[in-house]
């Protein structure tokens, strides 16, 4: 039985008795694996790694280590090792409760081979497929969280962690440091990745009836509660304690991520965030820096945020002098990412705008006029804009350096209603 080279064929033998060791490993030779084997579990751990691409095979009962301990020790360096268990006729109640335990299977002694080389290529199949899918996520977070600041490297480092659970957590971050962004590459990545992504919001619909929709509309997929301090005391009574009643029952059908702007022990000391739902959500805790803290990843960020920008418009991405990355380096950047895509988004239309100075680079010629990539480019930015300061015009026209009679034409031109930004009182 050879394997297929994509595959993993690496396996671990732990055994106390050597001549079982050799038979084992003379056995899987002949069948394409790569067998290394040890009568000590100590030495096994010490071989293991946390992207081993190999399965384990143990006997139970050892004098140094058991095989429920060895077991134990696996899994907390790597819960989705494969873990076989050897065990002899009067072990079969301690194998079962090794199988109810994360074990991937047991074996009965004496060993029929085709039994073992049947359970280690169902092992080594699963064990790929765990290792393709980390890979996989590990990619996805690389691409959508850019940057080598210490607070990005931690928080990529997280996500591969969370991604493997299913643990609730607490995303704080100010306006605009990519809250959402960051819930929607979570659940992408985890495995609830083909069920439903609900965001919840809790200023324009906070009443217990409204929650309860959006919790059935979540089904067994995420639930995002933005502002969820913003809900009455009762409806976040009524939810951590739903929540914690279902998670207690085993029956724990969704994720639920809480977002919060500011921070959560602030609101609880001032009452506004219930104890019942901030336990809850406080499982994990994920915090997102301004960007002005993250500075080595502006221009890294604004060069990807200008790719994608002239992708979308079929546009070749112009050169960036110098000089302007000096300046993105020193703004203070009050709208944080957001701010900066917008930024970038001109840039690829040819509008350099900056703390309020603005001028017109020359672009290469396209496929549409310049005229009708400005409008689709101001509309963006006069969302985000309002969205940013709550639909406050008077601010979001300062903000954007033009007069506010002016803005308020603009939106009238795009059709945006300065009310759908503000927040539900």
């Amino acid at each position: 039985m050879l394997l297929p080279a994509n595959r993993p064929a690496n396996v671990l033998l732990v055994d106390d008795d050597e001549d079982v060791l050799e038979s084992y490993c003379h056995l899987l030779r002949l069948s394409g694996y790569h067998p290394r084997a040890t009568t000590s579990p100590h030495e096994a751990l010490a071989l293991l790694a946390d992207q081993w691409p190999g399965v384990l095979v143990s006997d139970i009962y050892m004098p140094a280590m058991n095989g429920m301990d060895l077991l134990a020790s696996v899994q907390a360096l790597d819960a989705e090792i494969p873990v076989i268990m050897i065990t002899g006729h009067g072990d079969i109640p301690l194998a079962v409760r090794a199988v109810k335990q994360g074990a991937f299977d047991f074996l009965e002694k004496p060993l029929n081979p085709q039994d073992l080389l049947g359970l280690l290529e169902r092992a080594c199949r699963q064990r790929s497929a765990v290792l393709a899918r980390r890979s996989e996520i590990q990619a996805t977070v690389d691409d959508e969280l850019i940057g080598t600041s210490p607070q990005i490297v931690t928080l990529r480092s997280q996500l591969n962690q969370l991604a493997q659970t299913d643990k609730d957590l607490l995303l704080e971050g100010p306006a605009g440091s990519g809250r959402h962004t960051l819930a929607r590459l979570l659940h992408r990545i985890s495995v609830r990745r083909e069920q439903a992504f609900q965001l919840h919001d809790c200023v324009s619909a906070p009443s217990l009836a409204e929650v309860q929709t959006s919790l059935v509309q979540a089904g067994q997929g995420t639930l995002v509660l933005q502002s969820p301090a913003r809900l009455s005391a009762d409806c976040q009574r009524w939810l951590g304690n739903h929540l914690l009643d279902q998670e207690r029952k085993g029956s724990k059908p969704l994720r639920t991520i809480g977002l919060f702007d500011e921070s959560p022990e602030a609101l609880v000391e001032r009452q506004q965030l219930m104890p019942e739902l901030y336990y809850f959500l406080s499982q994990v805790r994920l915090k997102l820096p301004r960007l002005v803290e993250r500075s080595c990843d502006i221009i890294p960020l604004f060069r990807a945020f200008l790719r994608q920008g002239c992708k979308r418009i079929g546009r070749p991405v112009p050169a960036v002098d110098r000089a302007y990355l000096e300046t993105l380096k020193r703004h203070q950047w009050p709208g944080n990412l957001r701010e900066l895509r917008n930024v970038a988004e001109l840039y690829a239309v040819g509008i350099v705008k900056l703390a309020g100075a603005e001028q017109v680079i020359p672009l290469a010629s396209g496929k549409e006029p310049l005229d009708d990539l400005v409008e689709e480019f101001e509309r963006r930015v006069i969302e985000d804009t309002l969205f940013l300061f709550s639909g406050r015009v008077t601010d979001a026209a300062q903000y954007l350096g033009i007069p506010r009679k002016k803005l308020y034409l603009r939106m009238k031109k795009h059709q945006l209603d300065k009310d759908r930004f503000k927040p539900a009182t």
